[in-house]
Parts: C-alpha cells; structure tokens; sequence
C-alpha cells in the first residue's frame, strides 16, 4: 500500500469521525417540523427552461410564523440534488436565537434570517450548502465571539476544508466591534460585504486583515460604524472596490491613501459625516468616480472652486441638506460632461456663478454655445435663501436646466419686490432689465424700527410730554389745598377737657370758697372752716 493510499484512507477516517461527532453534537437540537411545511410557509415553484437557461426556482418564505429553529431538511418539493436549481428561502422575523446547521443541498441557495433574534452561530453553519450565494443575517445581535472563520467553512475534502460559494454578505446592525483576522478565508469569491450599522468605533488590525483578505470585494458598507478613517493596508488590497459607503461616520477629511483605489471606485457616500469643507484636492485621483453622495452635514461651510474639476465622469450628485453651506463649485462641474442628476436642495445658498461672461453668451443668438451639461435630467435647488438676481437666472439658463425648477417650494428670498415669486415664472431678460425701487433698498438696510433716529425723537418727546404734565398736575393739586386751607373750608378739630383738670384749674386760681360744677350741672358749697 503507497502512501498516497494511506493518506486518503487516513483522511476519510477522520472525516466519518468528524462527521459522526458533528451528529452527536447536533442530534439533541430541535428543529422545526418540516412535514407539510408548505401549508405552513409559502412555497413557490418555477421550472427551468432550456432555451433560456433559466434554472428551477424554488422559493421558502417561512417568515414571521413564530419559528424558534430551521428545518432540518428541505422540503421534498425541491430538489435538492440539482445543480442547476436555485433555492430563496426566508426565515426573518422568527425568534431563533441559535442559527442551526443548514440542510443539505447541492442548489444555488439565498439564505434569510432578519430580526430573528440570533445569538449564536453553530459551526460549520453552511458546511452542507457549499453554493450559498447569498446570506443575510442582518438586524441581530452576532458578536465577534460567535463570528469565527469554522462558521462560514465548506466540506472536508482530503485534508482541508473547501471553501463555500458565498458571494454576497450582510451583517449590518448587529453587535461587531471587531472582525477576526481570518473571517474570510473560506468565502474567496465575497463580492459584497455589508458592515453598516455595529459599532466598530476603530478599524483595528485584526479587523483590517480580514478586510484586506476579502479581495475580490466590490461593495464594501461601513455606514454609521463610528470611525473617522480607514487604514491604508486596506486600500492597497481591495483593487477591486467599486462602491464605498462610508455614510454616518466622523471622518473630517479622506484618508491621504484614498486615491489608490481611485482607478475602480464608481461610488462613494460620504453623507452625514464631519467635513467643513472640500477642496480642489480633496477629490484628486477618483477618475472613475461616477456618483457622490455629500449631504447631511452640519458643519460643511463650502464648496471651494475646482473641487468637483478632477470627477469627469461624474453623473449623480447629492450635495443637499447642507445647512450651512453657502458656497458652491458649480464651475468645477463644467467638467462632468455626462452629469444628469445634481441636488443641491435645502442649504444656505443665494446665488450660483459660472466663470464666464454669460451676458455674451446669452446675447448672442447667432452662435450656439454648447450646453454644459446635455444630459441633466434632474436639478433640485429647493430650499435655498436664493437671491433672483440677473446673474443667477442667466446662470440656470444657460445651464439649460431653468425649466427643471419646478414646484411651489423653490422661490425667490430676495429681493422684497421678488420675495415670494416662483423661480421657474421668471426668466433672465426679464429680471435683468428690472427696475429695482429704491425704498426696497432703503428698508433692506434700514435698523430696527426702535433704532431709526425719528422713531428716538418721537419717543423723547412722548416721555417729556408726559413728564411735563404729571408737574403741572401736581402742582394744581399742592395749590388747591393751599387755598382751601387759607380760606378755612378745613375742619378745626374738637378739643376735650376732664373735670379733674377744671377742679384743679380753680384752685390754682384761689377760689377756695367757690363752687366746682359737676358734670349735672349743680353746684355744691363746701362748709366753712
């Protein structure tokens, strides 16, 4: 017997007795009753056809039916030993709070197990679905502790496990702060990879090894993960990035790295970060880039010139919702040819510039210039403080997206004698040869009214009025009851005398012998002595 034989027999050993431990481990765990699952779930059929190489279709919806497991086979309406079969089943909204071994089938499978409650992860989880496809276990409460590389490895084949097909990944809103370093190495063909929404705060090592080894990823989301840049080691390995969402997080400028994946990168969401500004090389080397998403930040200020110079093949722009931005590099756009959707909606802009003559432009019927952008299909401007001046509808003319302004909530904020207009009811010749009335200038400058110097004046002369009167009032007052006292209208007020004191007074005066009245009015004479 060569030692090839030996080999293969020792590894088929190992492999029935890893299989029978792997029964032994699971054979105790409950799983749902899969007889007439189909009266229970939603089961659907599609058959394959051959002229269209359309594969067999089966979908599994088993969502929100209080499942507290899977099932431990396919139903036997589908056909699980086909590789040209397709499986979608669901289970989301039950409450399995652990994920169990799949059931085994050769199919092309998309699994689902959204808001379920899960926990724990049993590994291998997949080993018996090797052409899983696609995997959503989004909306749980998966840790790093329960996410290791066992979970996602394939079957045992001579001495080493195969990997398994997955090839798009959602793990979005769970409980991740960190990723193990060797996460991927059984899913080489991950394309899309969604991290949004777990707290991640930091991309540490061992979390930028297991993105740097997933490197046929296309779409990458690390949404509202809390962290503020992203390590270069990750750039260097993922040259095959297209799509980047990096929405809700705190990066306050792009990594000094960033432009390496400049030559793929078609998409990149940076809304409701920290950024007080962009610049002309903010941008510098995404040659590709075809959409950019940067609304929602509070902080943005402006926009400066040549910003958006180096994104030629820009076609989608979101630059709303910026509060507090109040410049804007529509110029740099002249360079985006192919632009056909631009929002710049719900900001603190009043005006938009071009660096060119445009009253040559506009004037001049004979020559047709040509249009900036020719396949502009939507231009949101609403929500701005704009200032209809002359410069601003030339601007949108010749832009040639003045008749795009639709709808009762773009108008004009300034002037007075415009407040209030539909910008779309306005047109450049008429607002350019306008007469502007001077009073409107007057009060645009004017202070408050308690500051004007006539309303001052007036109110000194109010409160002197006022004064003045309250003297002479009072002084009325002081002399009428002057006079009525002189002239004795007053009241003299009654004094009162005790017989005890008129007694005294008598005697004071010698009348010993004489009589003292009393209160009856009778007399009494004291007897000699």
């Amino acid at each position: 017997m060569d030692s090839y034989t030996i080999i293969m027999l020792i590894g088929l050993i190992f492999a029935i007795g890893w299989m029978q431990i792997g029964a032994a481990q699971h054979e105790d765990i409950p799983y749902e009753n899969v007889e007439n699952i189909c009266s229970t779930c939603v089961c659907s059929e599609k058959s394959a056809n051959p002229k269209t190489n359309q594969k067999a279709h089966h979908m599994l919806n088993c969502s929100a039916k209080r499942f507290k497991h899977i099932l431990a086979r396919w139903p036997n309406e589908f056909v699980r030993s086909q590789k040209d079969t397709t499986i979608v089943a669901s289970f989301s909204g039950n409450t399995i709070e652990l994920l169990q071994q799949l059931p085994a089938t050769n199919a092309t499978l998309s699994f689902a197990c959204r808001h379920c409650g899960i926990k724990y992860l049993q590994s291998p989880t997949f080993m018996d679905v090797p052409n899983i496809v696609a995997l959503d276990l989004a909306y749980n409460t998966i840790t790093a502790e329960e996410l290791i590389p066992d979970v996602f490895r394939g079957p045992y084949h001579l001495n080493s496990y195969e990997s398994i097909a997955l090839i798009e990944l959602d793990l979005s809103h769970n409980h991740l702060q960190s990723l193990d370093r060797h996460l991927f190495q059984h899913t080489p063909n991950l394309t899309i990879l969604n991290l949004g929404h777990n707290n991640f705060k930091t991309l540490d090592t061992p979390t930028t090894a297991a993105l740097s080894s997933a490197i046929r990823l296309q779409n990458l989301d690390l949404s509202y993960t809390d962290i503020n840049t992203i390590p270069p080691a990750i750039f260097e390995k993922l040259i095959s990035l297209k799509t980047l969402n990096l929405a809700g997080n705190k990066f306050v400028h792009l990594p000094s790295n960033f432009r390496m994946i400049g030559k793929t990168l078609d998409s990149l969401n940076l809304a409701g970060n920290m950024f007080s500004g962009f610049e002309d090389k903010t941008f510098m080397g995404l040659e590709k880039l075809t959409h950019l998403n940067i609304s929602g930040m509070a902080p943005l200020k402006g926009i400066q010139n040549n910003t958006f110079s180096h994104l030629k093949h820009l076609t989608n722009l979101d630059c709303s919702h910026n509060p507090n931005m109040e410049k804007f590099d529509l110029n740099g756009l002249m360079q985006s040819l192919n632009l056909t959707y631009l929002d710049i909606s719900h900001c603190h802009l009043s005006s938009l510039t071009l660096n060119i003559d445009l009253s040559i432009v506009l004037n001049n019927t004979n020559v047709t210039w040509p249009n900036p952008w020719p396949m502009l299909k939507t231009f949101k401007i609403e929500g701005n403080a704009w200032m209809c001046n002359c410069d601003l509808l030339k601007t949108l003319e010749y832009a040639g997206s003045h008749h795009m302004v639709e709808g009762d909530l773009t108008r004009c904020d300034t002037p007075y004698i415009l407040s209030g207009a539909k910008l779309s009811n306005l047109t450049a010749s008429q607002v350019c040869s306008m007469q502007i009335p001077v009073k409107y200038h007057v009060i645009d400058e004017d202070p408050p009214r308690f500051r004007r110097k006539r309303y001052v004046i007036l109110t000194v002369i109010t409160a002197s009025v006022v004064v003045v009167l309250g003297l002479m009032i009072g002084l009325i007052v002081v002399c009428i009851r002057r006079r009525l006292k002189r002239d004795d209208f007053g009241v003299e007020p009654i004094r009162y005398t005790s017989v005890r004191s008129s007694n005294l007074s008598a005697f004071s005066h010698g009348h010993t012998n004489g009589a003292a009245v009393n209160g009856g009015g009778r007399s009494v004479t004291s007897p000699a002595v």
